[in-house]
């Protein structure tokens, strides 16, 4: 398969979890600032997800940027990431509805974690399909590390949220670990590219 295909259906798929996302937000049945404000939680969740989900996108096209060749686990990491980001407008209405529920966050917190797990051994498999690339190699390899700090971020997410009593935390910590990939992608184009 080209890479160019597994790309695009990437990217048709976030684009159509991001538009799910947006239609689950209902609007207020009054036109008053009291009404909007009342779905402040909604749009809160709607936000953090729609961030995290954009630094999602960034990172997996600066991270495909300069590969050549994918390989089936690429395409199975990738089909099993889109999975889990397919839940994602999901457990953002739940965590919308309930922001201060440690459950509902928890939900949020699972499905975002095993999406970064998957994300991660997608790096992992197109780092090893294009391994005969050493600017590649090396730039994946540094990238792939930093994903666990992502990963270890992520993880924190659910336990602070509990240390702190802050339900929200959860998707706060989420949104701050995908951000994390993006500084380091930049640092990295920057290196080798400019």
């Amino acid at each position: 398969m080209d890479k160019q295909r597994l790309v695009n259906f990437t990217d048709a798929v976030l684009a159509i979890v991001i538009t799910i996302l947006v239609l689950d937000l209902h609007q207020p049945l009054v036109p008053t600032f009291a009404a909007v404000w009342a779905q402040k939680d909604s749009y809160f969740a709607y936000a953090m997800s729609f961030f995290w989900l954009g630094a999602i996108w960034i990172n997996l096209h600066n991270q495909w940027h300069m590969a050549t060749r994918i390989t089936t686990r690429v395409m199975w990491h990738t089909v099993g990431m889109l999975f889990f980001l397919s839940l994602i407008p999901y457990v953002t209405k739940f965590a919308g509805a309930n922001l201060m529920d440690f459950f509902a966050q928890g939900a949020y917190w699972l499905v975002s974690t095993l999406a970064t797990v998957n994300i991660m051994a997608q790096g992992y498999a197109l780092g090893y399909a294009n391994r005969e690339d050493k600017i590649f190699l090396e730039k994946s390899r540094t990238l792939n590390h930093w994903m666990w700090v992502d990963l270890a971020v992520c993880l924190l997410g659910l336990p602070l949220a509990y240390l702190t009593g802050y339900a929200p935390m959860v998707m706060i910590i989420t949104v701050a670990s995908a951000i994390i990939p993006s500084i380091v992608v930049r640092f990295l184009n920057h290196q080798f590219e400019g």
